[in-house]
């Protein structure tokens, strides 16, 4: 398995990069003081490329993501902060420009690299960060799985052709949820975040996108009908349906 970084902890320091393409080098130079990274591209020593992002670079893969024979350049990004953000982006160089094709925005979620079906092809598996603070704090909120494949020069979602990933990450969820099955919706009153509630909607939440990724949306609000019971239930469902599109 291969790993880009991020773990989730964050980077105390970075070092400046110098990435063999052929006959071009990727580089960076990091400005810790201001969190400014200088991105280069050069062919044989002449600067095709160069930019500088708020943001720390601390990899850039080379990897035949869509098996044509080509390498494609990643470039993570991290913008520093105790909960944010982490981006992907996929470059490759044509008719001697670099050129960044398309990109993923993981949020605060970390993502591994990894051929998940042994088609020779990798993908990128990691988590659906817009739940993030959606229902409760940060540290209770809970993410469905997500996973992209690279195909044309772009990232594709293709979370639903992994079901045994899907229903792995749904057995953990259910578990937490059972942790919670005497929660009290009395006790949150009108407002349900940071509460006992929130936990419970957050985790619903991800259940539900995991169980329209294996096309069965309503076991996932046949759930949370048996499971929440408080006066705003029709608010979540309605906003899991008009705000998430799970539907």
């Amino acid at each position: 398995m291969s790993v880009l970084l991020f773990s989730g902890k964050g980077f105390t320091q970075a070092e400046d990069l110098n990435v063999k393409f052929g006959r071009y080098n990727i580089q960076t130079k990091f400005n810790p003081e201001e969190y400014i990274t200088t991105l280069s591209v050069l062919r044989e020593g002449k600067n095709i490329f160069e930019k500088k992002y708020y943001d720390l670079i601390p990899e850039i893969k080379t990897e035949d993501l869509d098996g044509d024979g080509r390498k494609e350049i990643l470039i993570a990004m991290y913008s520093g902060g105790a909960h944010c953000c982490t981006n992907l982006f996929a470059g490759k160089i044509s008719k001697g420009k670099f050129i960044f094709t398309d990109s993923i925005y993981w949020g605060n979620s970390f993502f591994r690299m990894e051929d998940l079906n042994a088609d020779g092809k990798k993908e990128f598996m990691g988590v659906n960060d817009v739940y993030a603070y959606m229902f409760t704090n940060y540290a209770q909120s809970r993410f469905p799985v997500l996973i992209y494949a690279f195909e044309n020069n772009r990232f594709v979602n293709v979370t639903k052709n992994f079901p045994e990933v899907i229903n792995e990450s749904l057995t953990e969820l259910k578990k937490e949820l059972e942790e919670y099955k005497n929660f009290r919706c009395e006790d949150a009153g009108t407002e349900t975040f940071n509460t006992d509630a929130g936990a419970v909607k957050a985790i619903l939440a991800a259940i539900t996108e995991e169980y329209m990724s294996l096309g069965k949306t309503d076991e996932g609000y046949k759930l949370i009908d048996e499971f929440y019971k408080c006066p705003d239930a029709d608010n979540f469902k309605d906003k899991l349906r008009n705000d998430f599109l799970l539907k």
